[in-house]
C-alpha cells in the first residue's frame, strides 16, 4: 500500500537556490509566517491550501528575499531520490538506515546508545517539568543578566 506524501520544491527567483521539502518542513516554514499556531499536526489538505495562498511570502534561505516559486508534488523530481533522515536525540547526527531497519523506533545512533549502555556520562537532554517535552536553550529578547533561558519545545510551549 503506497501513501502519497506531500513534497514541495522551493526555488528562489533571484539567486536560483532550491530545496525539496517534506510536510514537516513546510509546516515549520509556514509557522514562521504565523500559520498553524494552534494545530500540532495540521491535515495535509489544509497545508496545501495555506501553502497555495501564503507560498509567495516564504523567504529564501540564501538571499532572504520573499521570492520563492512553489512547485507541489516535487517528489518525482529528476534531480534525485530523497529520503527522510532521522537524527540522534543526543548528538544530532543522522542515524544510519541499517540501524533504522533493525530498530525502527530508535532515537539514538549506535555510538550514543553504546555509551549509554556502558554507563558513560553524556549530556542528558533537559525535559519540561510540566509536559515532558524537550527543553531548548535560547537567547532571550530582553537585556540583562539572564540572556539565555530554557524554552519548552512542546506544542503549545509551556511557560517555565
Amino acid at each position: 500500500m503506497s501513501v502519497a506524501m506531500l513534497s514541495v520544491q522551493l526555488e528562489c527567483r533571484d539567486c536560483k537556490w532550491w530545496t525539496l521539502c517534506g510536510e514537516a518542513e513546510i509546516v515549520r516554514r509556514l509557522r514562521r509566517l504565523g500559520n498553524f499556531r494552534r494545530s500540532a499536526e495540521p491535515p495535509e489538505e489544509l497545508v496545501r491550501e495555506v501553502l497555495a495562498s501564503q507560498g509567495a511570502k516564504l523567504t529564501c534561505d540564501r538571499c532572504r528575499h520573499a521570492s520563492l516559486n512553489v512547485r507541489l508534488d516535487a517528489g518525482d523530481d529528476p534531480r534525485g531520490d530523497w529520503q527522510q533522515v532521522v537524527v540522534c536525540e543526543l548528538c544530532r547526527e543522522p542515524i544510519p538506515q541499517e540501524r533504522l531497519e533493525a530498530a525502527p523506533k530508535t532515537d539514538r545512533c549506535v555510538a550514543c546508545q553504546d555509551a549509554a549502555d556502558r554507563g558513560q556520562s553524556f549530556v542528558e537532554p533537559d525535559y519540561c517539568p510540566k509536559c515532558g517535552a524537550l527543553l531548548e536553550l535560547r537567547v532571550s529578547r530582553g537585556s540583562g543578566i539572564t540572556r539565555y533561558k530554557l524554552w519548552c519545545t512542546g506544542n503549545p510551549p509551556c511557560r517555565i
